[in-house]
């Protein structure tokens, strides 16, 4: 097998044919293929080869020789250098476009008509509910804020056009809050989660609290009224439960459940999902996470089945169930491993599934051999939403129409949700 050439750092003029599917500008360069990052289909550009990439080149662009009509002006000061949005660069218009089209590529590869996918359902920035920060304690200072693009250096921030305003007031705090609490050359990370009953912060770092540290802590927690603060692992203040209403139904969070980044995208998920549901039978909710579907499928006069591999995910669900007294089983069972086989799914008379980004092909080789009349799948990546639905084309199944539904504004992501019944 010939190998590849050994690569050369090399400043090169390229024409970017297209935008690929993590929204690196494409070209070629000797036969490679070259990413480069910030550029748009049609463009021309000095740029500079750094490395490789899997099959290909990546390349910093230098100067641009020519522009593209739907470039746009980043309305964020911090991007190229923030590793949370790599699409600012691109009109508005033409991303939710090209969004649209990873989803109809995606598709078109398992032999699906561009007429079944959708229009995108777009959710605004200003709405994310929860984001993990790092941090570093230097000697005169903190540095909290996102990784650079592709880098362990931190990028201080003091704004985010992505995160809910009741987040972006916490940061002057919590720098205050560590500066104070913690010896300079520490580094950790945190997550806020802005939950209906208050934010959930968890800090983590290797460093051990002591009494001042501990009461700083707490009573930080009190100031923002926040409803719970936990170090590493240890509850410092827990002042109420962090809930979540799925459905209507409060359901306590537990410590790192899965949680949609918006209630507007979950709201546009939840809504996709019911109208697709059929008038009367049982539902499987499979990978249920807390519930997201669950209750709002109760609520709607469903007996539901939620399976979910999580442990602490499921008993949530299950507690909630229980205290509201509504027509929803749960079941613990890792689906990648033991998916629900052929005479378990004779039970339903509908099936969803949201998996995480690998899919899942275990549970729909099952369902495409004897599943119900409608499933339903939800997915954060349309490369396995693609072979799983082409599985359950396989098995008799016809996709009506896939709706893709972007939660990430100005990045790569995309989610979707696609019915199929046979």
């Amino acid at each position: 097998m010939s190998k590849k050439p050994a690569f050369r750092p090399l400043t090169v003029e390229l024409e970017i044919a297209s935008v690929g599917a993590r929204g690196d500008g494409l070209a070629r360069w000797q036969g490679e293929q070259v990413f480069v990052p910030f550029t748009l289909a049609g463009e021309k550009v000095i740029a500079k080869l750094e490395g490789r990439r899997g099959d290909g080149l990546t390349a910093n662009a230098i100067e641009l020789l020519s522009i593209a009509s739907d470039r746009a002006e980043p309305p964020c000061p911090l991007f190229g250098r923030c590793g949370g949005c790599g699409l600012q660069h691109m009109e508005e218009a033409s991303l939710a476009r090209w969004k649209r089209d990873r989803l109809v590529t995606a598709l078109a590869r398992i032999g699906v008509a561009e007429d079944k996918v959708a229009g995108l359902v777009a959710v605004p920035p200003g709405t994310r509910r929860r984001a993990s920060f790092a941090f570093l304690r230097r000697k005169q200072d903190l540095v909290l804020g996102f990784n650079e693009r592709a880098s362990h250096r931190l990028v201080e921030i003091d704004h985010c056009l992505l995160l809910a305003p009741q987040l972006l007031n916490l940061l002057p705090g919590l720098r205050a809050l560590l500066t104070a609490c913690l010896p300079s050359g520490d580094a950790g990370d945190l997550m806020m989660t802005l939950t209906d009953s208050g934010i959930d912060l968890v800090i983590r770092s290797d460093h051990r609290l002591d009494l001042f540290a501990r009461e700083q802590l707490a009573s930080f927690a009190e100031t923002h009224d926040l409803a719970k603060l936990t170090w590493q692992s240890e509850p410092v203040a827990h002042r109420r439960p962090a809930q979540i209403h799925m459905g209507g139904v409060a359901v306590d969070l537990p410590p790192g459940g899965f949680l949609q980044p918006s209630r507007e995208g979950e709201a546009a998920l939840v809504k996709l999902v019911l109208e697709a549901m059929p008038a009367k039978g049982a539902i499987a909710d499979l990978y249920a996470g807390s519930g997201a579907f669950s209750f709002p499928l109760a609520a709607a006069g469903h007996a539901v089945h939620a399976v979910e591999g999580e442990p602490q995910s499921i008993a949530a669900l299950s507690s909630a169930a229980r205290r509201n007294n509504l027509r929803i089983t749960t079941e613990q069972r890792d689906l990648a491993q033991r998916p629900l086989l052929a005479d378990e799914l004779q039970a339903f008379a509908a099936v969803i599934f949201d998996p995480p980004r690998a899919g899942a092909s275990a549970q729909a080789e099952q369902l495409a051999k004897s599943g119900p009349e409608t499933v339903v799948a939800v997915s954060c990546n349309p490369a396995t939403l693609a072979r799983d639905a082409g599985l359950l084309l396989g098995g008799g199944y016809q996709l009506e129409r896939a709706t893709p539904v972007d939660q990430f504004p100005w990045s790569a992501h995309l989610e979707a949700v696609a019915l199929f019944r046979r």
